[in-house]
């Protein structure tokens, strides 16, 4: 179904969302703001399954990322330890404290190692579900970023704080807790089943109306330019994930509005940030042609309004990071950075 964005009314949330951000909104000093995007990261040291503390790699790409004094803030997208090893109580705290030691604002969203997997044997057999109350629990106390310097964010509805939304002018940020693994939709094997889709449902339908508030806003809202979207997973390459069972892709009302957005606001650009398939890439694989119902159909047009930025990832992301500089134009340019080994 199309979606009309210069007929479609307001709901009350909706309204009340777009006055606090309308508010919020203060004027960029510079005519130029840049940021870190980062995210599959800390991956390793590991041993026998268990995540590994301290990561002198990780906090080299932090310290690189510090020492830059043109990054505004970092957006990390998730999955923070590897996908093999257990979701222990020490690597929430571990990767908390390494959250707060980046000195400018660090605004997270989870991935699928760190709650949506947690019940695979080799992570520990443990409730999904609790893990992410975990993760609600301590990276999305308050209406804050993390960091050394946080900065305000207007948070979802509980229980889905994990979801933001801030802008710097002329970019206009959201955050949507979209993990791989299916968006953790149509998991029906293993441990702590979901036959009724109820988690995903629930979190979806908030994500989805999280989103249209964004799009509204931006797309009546002349000074919003670009509307970036961070998520860890990859709702292209992995539409469907392959070879693990599932029949319905947990991506499909995304790529839906996405594609709705792109198309019907030529003048505004759209970036999306993701991790997943540990691929670092930028380029424009949104086309006009709908997804087939195992994967996103190759041929069609692309939008050159939109782009995807995947990050780097594992024993990568230590020495690499993308910067993505936004000019007031709603422009953008994104530039591998590389971490001194020493």
């Amino acid at each position: 179904m199309k979606t009309s964005f210069s007929t479609h009314n307001y709901i009350a949330r909706a309204a009340v969302c777009c006055a606090a951000l309308l508010l919020a909104w203060v004027a960029n000093a510079q005519p130029q703001f840049s940021f870190a995007a980062i995210g599959d990261v800390p991956y390793e040291p590991v041993a026998s399954g268990h995540q590994v503390y301290p990561v002198p790699q990780y906090e080299r790409l932090i310290a690189n990322i510090n020492s830059e004094p043109s990054i505004d803030f970092t957006i990390h997208i998730g999955d923070i330890k590897a996908g093999n090893t257990l979701c222990e109580d020490n690597v929430y705290a571990n990767n908390l404290a390494y959250f707060n030691s980046f000195q400018n604002p660090v605004i997270l969203t989870p991935g699928d190692n760190e709650w949506t997997d947690c019940h695979r044997a080799n992570n520990g057999s443990m409730d999904p579900l609790e893990r992410l109350a975990l993760i609600r629990t301590l990276f999305f106390d308050g209406n804050k970023s993390l960091g050394q310097n946080p900065v305000p964010l207007f948070k979802d509805k509980a229980p889905y704080v994990e979801n933001s939304i801030w802008r710097q002018r002329p970019a206009l940020f959201v955050t949507l807790n979209q993990p791989g693994s299916n968006n953790n939709r149509n998991r029906t094997t293993g441990l702590f089943q979901d036959l009724t889709d109820s988690e995903y449902l629930a979190r979806n339908e908030s994500n989805m109306a999280l989103l249209d508030d964004v799009f509204h806003l931006a797309h009546f809202n002349p000074q919003v330019k670009l509307v970036v979207i961070a998520s860890q997973a990859n709702p292209f390459e992995r539409f469907i994930e392959p070879n693990q069972g599932y029949t319905v892709s947990g991506y499909g009302d995304f790529i839906e509005k996405l594609r709705a957005f792109v198309a019907g606001n030529p003048d505004k650009n759209v970036l999306y940030i993701h991790g997943d398939t540990h691929t670092p890439r930028v380029n424009h694989p949104l086309t006009d042609v709908y997804p087939s119902p195992t994967q996103l159909a190759p041929a069609g047009t692309s939008y050159p309004n939109f782009t995807r930025v995947e990050v780097y990832a594992q024993t990568a992301a230590f020495t690499q990071w993308f910067k993505v500089s936004v000019n007031a134009d709603g422009s953008f340019a994104t530039e591998t950075q590389i971490v001194p080994t020493q």
